[in-house]
C-alpha cells in the first residue's frame, strides 16, 4: 500500500510525462532499480570486487561502468591500459 502523498506524487509526475499512473510506477521503479544496482555495484567495486564484475552487477558496459566509477571520483588504475586495449581492438 502507498499513502496518499506518495500516490498523489506519482499522479502528478504521470500527469507530467502524460502517462497513466501504472506506466508511472513501473518507470520510477525501473530507475530506482537501475540505480541501486549501480551504487550496490560501485560500492562492491570499492571493497575490491574486481571491475568486470562490478560492471556486470551494475548491468553496464565497461565504458558506462567507468563513467560511474568517475562519476563517483573512484580512480580505476588500469583504466589508461583497459582503454588502449580498447581501442586496438
Amino acid at each position: 500500500m502507498l499513502d496518499k502523498e506518495v500516490l498523489q506524487s506519482i499522479d502528478e509526475f504521470a500527469k507530467m510525462m502524460e502517462e497513466d499512473r501504472s506506466t508511472a510506477i513501473r518507470q520510477l521503479i525501473k530507475k530506482a532499480v537501475s540505480g541501486e544496482k549501480v551504487e550496490l555495484a560501485v560500492k562492491r567495486f570499492r571493497e575490491g570486487v574486481p571491475f568486470r564484475k562490478a560492471a556486470e552487477i551494475a548491468g553496464l558496459d565497461y565504458w558506462d561502468f567507468q563513467t560511474e566509477l568517475d562519476k563517483h571520483g573512484i580512480p580505476v588504475s588500469s583504466s589508461v591500459s583497459f582503454a588502449r586495449k580498447r581501442m586496438t581492438q
